[in-house]
């Protein structure tokens, strides 16, 4: 019996074990992952880029919001208040011409200043109250003291909102075209 079964070829003393073959590796990867990698890669610049730009064209505002923040704080000191809400008008000015083309920005005063303002927001944010407010900073040239309480604070809160919010003139520029 068992030397015949060594040469039967159909015996199963006659099996080896299976060898298999090495597993696929990684690398190098096919050309789909090249691609692929690649237009993540163009996509990743892209997005760095333009929120790179966005941050950089957005310094103004940053500035502007510092002071704000500084002239809020000054308007509180009664030896600071009136110069601090004198610089207020000034800032929103140089606030409008850096965002806006000096043509459209520097011959504004008055009521057309403030239509201006509340135009270049999705919410105007300059009421009749502190339009008047504002004026009053603006050409008065008695001490602004009885200015400083809540006509200030309210004042301070839509400056914030306008130089946060206001919309970029190609922005502004395209909605009035459409």
């Amino acid at each position: 019996g068992l030397s015949m079964n060594a040469t039967d070829p159909a015996s199963l003393q006659n099996l080896n074990d299976i060898v298999l073959p090495e597993p696929i590796g990684w690398w190098p990867l096919a050309h789909g992952w090249y691609i692929l990698a690649g237009l993540l890669l163009v996509i990743l610049v892209m997005v760095f880029y333009r929120s790179a730009r966005r941050w950089h064209t957005n310094r103004y505002r940053r500035a502007a919001a510092q002071e704000l923040r500084l002239l809020s704080a000054a308007i509180q000191n009664p030896s600071e208040c009136d110069s601090s809400l004198r610089q207020i008008p000034f800032l929103l000015k140089r606030v409008a011409l850096s965002a806006y083309p000096r043509t459209d920005v520097a011959i504004l005063s008055g009521a057309d200043w403030y239509r201006f303002l509340n135009a270049t927001t999705s919410k105007p944010v300059f009421p009749k109250s502190v339009c008047d407010t504002l004026e009053e900073i603006a050409y008065s040239r008695r001490d602004l003291a009885e200015v400083s309480g809540e006509p200030a604070k309210t004042l301070i809160v839509a400056c914030e909102y306008w130089v946060k919010h206001h919309l970029a003139s190609n922005i502004l520029k395209s909605a009035r075209e459409s």
